[in-house]
């Protein structure tokens, strides 16, 4: 399936060259990766709320030189 996405995407093959089977792999490869994105993207999301949430937290403290 990554090599016909490879063919998709560099324009080797159109859309419409693929049989109905290579169109459902294809689609199942697509539905995986965007739930990996969906869930880098929480988890980034997530990383970076508690990134605030910790400079929040030490905004009163003195800075002794040290980044944060």
């Amino acid at each position: 399936m990554k090599n016909l996405f490879n063919e998709l995407a560099e324009g080797r093959k159109r859309f419409d060259e693929f049989d109905v089977c290579e169109i459902k792999g294809l689609l199942n490869l697509f539905n995986d990766k965007r739930a990996k994105l969906d869930q880098m993207e929480m988890q980034l999301s997530g990383n970076a709320a508690n990134e605030i949430s910790t400079n929040d937290n030490n905004a009163g403290e003195e800075n002794n030189g040290h980044p944060n």
